[in-house]
Protein backbone atom coordinates (compact mmCIF):
# COMPACT_ATOMS: atom_id res chain seq x y z
CA UNK A 1 0.00 0.00 0.00
CA UNK A 2 1.37 3.11 -1.10
CA UNK A 3 2.31 6.24 1.51
CA UNK A 4 0.01 9.29 0.64
CA UNK A 5 3.30 11.56 1.69
CA UNK A 6 4.88 10.29 -1.37
CA UNK A 7 2.22 10.68 -3.57
CA UNK A 8 2.57 14.51 -4.12
CA UNK A 9 -0.08 15.39 -1.16
CA UNK A 10 0.44 18.58 0.80
CA UNK A 11 0.86 17.92 4.29
CA UNK A 12 -1.62 17.82 6.51
CA UNK A 13 -1.23 21.07 9.14
CA UNK A 14 -1.35 19.00 12.64
CA UNK A 15 1.70 20.58 14.14
CA UNK A 16 1.86 22.42 17.47
CA UNK A 17 0.76 25.92 16.22
CA UNK A 18 -2.65 25.05 14.20
CA UNK A 19 -4.94 26.36 16.38
CA UNK A 20 -2.80 29.85 16.87
CA UNK A 21 -4.20 31.42 14.16
CA UNK A 22 -7.08 31.61 15.69
CA UNK A 23 -5.91 33.55 18.71
CA UNK A 24 -6.46 36.75 17.81
CA UNK A 25 -10.61 36.35 17.01
CA UNK A 26 -10.25 34.67 20.34
CA UNK A 27 -8.98 36.98 22.24
CA UNK A 28 -11.90 39.64 20.34
CA UNK A 29 -14.71 37.55 21.50
CA UNK A 30 -13.15 37.22 24.72
CA UNK A 31 -12.79 40.82 25.33
CA UNK A 32 -16.37 41.18 23.63
CA UNK A 33 -17.87 38.95 26.23
CA UNK A 34 -16.24 40.59 28.82
CA UNK A 35 -17.49 44.29 27.56
CA UNK A 36 -20.56 42.79 27.11
CA UNK A 37 -21.34 41.53 31.12
CA UNK A 38 -21.37 44.87 32.73
CA UNK A 39 -24.13 46.52 30.90
CA UNK A 40 -25.74 43.02 30.85
CA UNK A 41 -25.70 43.18 34.51
CA UNK A 42 -26.82 46.64 34.60
CA UNK A 43 -30.23 46.78 31.77
CA UNK A 44 -31.34 43.39 33.39
CA UNK A 45 -31.26 44.73 37.29
CA UNK A 46 -32.74 47.90 36.40
CA UNK A 47 -35.10 46.50 33.76
CA UNK A 48 -36.57 44.16 36.33
CA UNK A 49 -36.64 46.59 38.60
CA UNK A 50 -38.80 48.97 36.44
CA UNK A 51 -41.15 45.66 34.93
CA UNK A 52 -41.21 44.51 38.99
CA UNK A 53 -43.73 48.09 39.75
CA UNK A 54 -45.47 48.59 36.47
CA UNK A 55 -48.43 46.83 37.35
CA UNK A 56 -48.25 48.48 40.55
CA UNK A 57 -50.35 51.13 42.63
CA UNK A 58 -49.74 55.04 40.49
CA UNK A 59 -48.79 57.75 42.58
CA UNK A 60 -47.87 61.61 42.06
CA UNK A 61 -44.84 62.27 44.43
CA UNK A 62 -42.14 64.83 44.36
CA UNK A 63 -38.46 64.09 42.96
CA UNK A 64 -35.38 64.76 45.05
CA UNK A 65 -32.11 64.39 43.79
CA UNK A 66 -28.38 64.96 46.15
CA UNK A 67 -26.63 65.66 43.19
CA UNK A 68 -26.74 65.80 39.22
CA UNK A 69 -27.00 62.72 38.43
CA UNK A 70 -28.59 59.10 40.27
CA UNK A 71 -25.97 56.97 39.01
CA UNK A 72 -23.41 57.92 42.33
CA UNK A 73 -26.27 60.11 44.43
CA UNK A 74 -29.47 59.11 45.99
CA UNK A 75 -32.61 59.64 44.28
CA UNK A 76 -35.93 59.55 45.89
CA UNK A 77 -39.45 60.36 45.65
CA UNK A 78 -41.97 61.60 48.16
CA UNK A 79 -45.68 60.50 48.18
CA UNK A 80 -48.84 59.55 50.28
CA UNK A 81 -49.81 56.49 50.82
CA UNK A 82 -52.97 55.98 53.24
CA UNK A 83 -52.28 59.03 54.95
CA UNK A 84 -48.84 58.36 55.45
CA UNK A 85 -45.62 60.35 54.13
CA UNK A 86 -43.40 57.44 52.07
CA UNK A 87 -40.04 57.83 51.17
CA UNK A 88 -39.05 55.36 48.38
CA UNK A 89 -35.20 55.04 46.42
CA UNK A 90 -35.79 55.33 43.03
CA UNK A 91 -33.81 52.99 39.88
CA UNK A 92 -30.01 54.15 39.30
CA UNK A 93 -31.09 55.03 35.81
CA UNK A 94 -33.79 57.66 36.72
CA UNK A 95 -33.47 60.89 34.92
CA UNK A 96 -32.78 63.72 36.82
CA UNK A 97 -33.37 66.42 34.48
CA UNK A 98 -35.80 66.64 31.84
CA UNK A 99 -34.77 69.41 28.80
CA UNK A 100 -31.75 70.56 31.04
CA UNK A 101 -33.91 71.78 33.75
CA UNK A 102 -34.03 70.07 37.07
CA UNK A 103 -36.45 68.52 38.14
CA UNK A 104 -35.83 68.44 41.90
CA UNK A 105 -39.05 69.45 43.95
CA UNK A 106 -41.05 69.11 41.07
CA UNK A 107 -44.13 66.36 40.85
CA UNK A 108 -43.35 62.69 39.05
CA UNK A 109 -45.62 60.11 38.43
CA UNK A 110 -44.55 56.58 39.94
CA UNK A 111 -45.58 52.95 40.12
CA UNK A 112 -45.02 51.64 43.43
CA UNK A 113 -45.73 48.16 45.28
CA UNK A 114 -48.45 47.90 46.76
CA UNK A 115 -47.27 45.40 49.41
CA UNK A 116 -44.14 47.76 49.93
CA UNK A 117 -44.76 50.96 48.84
CA UNK A 118 -40.60 52.12 49.28
CA UNK A 119 -40.32 49.94 46.31
CA UNK A 120 -40.87 52.62 42.89
CA UNK A 121 -39.87 53.64 40.30
CA UNK A 122 -40.96 56.10 37.56
CA UNK A 123 -44.00 55.55 35.56
CA UNK A 124 -42.24 56.10 32.37
CA UNK A 125 -38.70 54.28 33.26
CA UNK A 126 -38.13 51.97 30.60
CA UNK A 127 -36.93 53.72 27.30
CA UNK A 128 -33.70 55.31 29.30
CA UNK A 129 -32.89 52.04 30.58
CA UNK A 130 -32.90 50.90 27.18
CA UNK A 131 -31.12 53.55 25.79
CA UNK A 132 -27.84 53.74 28.78
CA UNK A 133 -27.92 49.81 28.40
CA UNK A 134 -27.46 50.10 24.55
CA UNK A 135 -24.87 53.04 25.08
CA UNK A 136 -23.03 51.36 27.49
CA UNK A 137 -22.96 47.94 25.36
CA UNK A 138 -20.98 49.79 22.09
CA UNK A 139 -17.80 49.03 23.10
CA UNK A 140 -19.11 44.92 23.44
CA UNK A 141 -20.60 45.53 20.34
CA UNK A 142 -17.31 46.78 18.29
CA UNK A 143 -15.28 44.07 19.65
CA UNK A 144 -17.88 41.55 18.71
CA UNK A 145 -17.91 42.77 15.32
CA UNK A 146 -14.16 42.61 14.83
CA UNK A 147 -13.95 38.89 16.51
CA UNK A 148 -16.36 37.71 13.41
CA UNK A 149 -14.16 39.65 11.25
CA UNK A 150 -10.96 38.27 11.88
CA UNK A 151 -12.64 34.86 12.82
CA UNK A 152 -13.95 34.73 8.90
CA UNK A 153 -10.31 36.48 7.78
CA UNK A 154 -8.92 32.96 9.20
CA UNK A 155 -11.62 30.41 8.11
CA UNK A 156 -10.75 31.76 4.58
CA UNK A 157 -7.41 31.59 5.01
CA UNK A 158 -6.27 34.92 4.78
CA UNK A 159 -4.36 36.98 7.57
CA UNK A 160 -6.58 39.34 10.00
CA UNK A 161 -6.50 42.67 8.86
CA UNK A 162 -5.50 42.58 5.30
CA UNK A 163 -9.20 42.33 3.01
CA UNK A 164 -7.45 43.26 -0.04
CA UNK A 165 -4.44 40.34 -0.09
CA UNK A 166 -5.07 37.73 -2.09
Amino acid sequence: MADIRNEGAPPVDSGPGRLRRFRLPMVFLLLAAVFATGPAYLGTTQWQRVAQVQDGVRAVGTFHAEGSNCWGQRCWVEFEVDGKQVEADLPALTRVSKRKLSRDGKPISVRYLASDPTVAAEEDGFGYVGAVTAASALPAVILLIFGIGTLGAVLRGRPPFSPWSS
